[in-house]
């Protein structure tokens, strides 16, 4: 994902790619959008509230693409967008004279669509 790419909803039946939750239901570790970006909480404060005003979430987050830094504030009491987020874990299998990877899942069913990254550090250290 690109930094002029933006992570947003779709829309459609079926399609949401984000959820709404108050932001003062947030907590470290858990994941929002934050300018569209796809991001995982790293740290998270809650102001008391003022005379005339809401308690305010101050959030401090990374892109889960770009590794970016990203700050955000938002009511306590306010929803905001929170991304689908699925992880799944493949083992690798081989790996390819071509630097083309052979990964399996967890219910056997293989990928063979990546290829080793270009950093030669990482690449080694998968070669390994």
């Amino acid at each position: 994902m690109s930094d002029d790419e933006v992570f947003e909803n779709a829309g459609g039946v079926g399609s949401a790619l984000v959820f709404p939750i108050q932001a003062g239901a947030l907590k470290k570790g858990d994941f929002m959008c934050i300018k569209g970006h796809p991001c995982k909480i790293i740290e998270i404060s809650v102001s008391k509230t003022g005379k005339h005003g809401h308690a305010k979430a101050s959030i401090v987050a990374i892109d889960i693409f770009t590794k970016q830094k990203l700050e955000d504030m938002a009511p306590t009491t306010h929803n905001v967008d929170a991304p689908f987020v699925k992880s799944v874990n493949y083992s690798l299998m081989d790996v390819r004279e071509d630097g083309q990877l052979s990964l399996m899942d967890e219910e056997n069913n293989m990928r063979e669509d990546l290829n080793l990254p270009k950093d030669e550090e990482l690449a080694g250290e998968i070669r390994k």
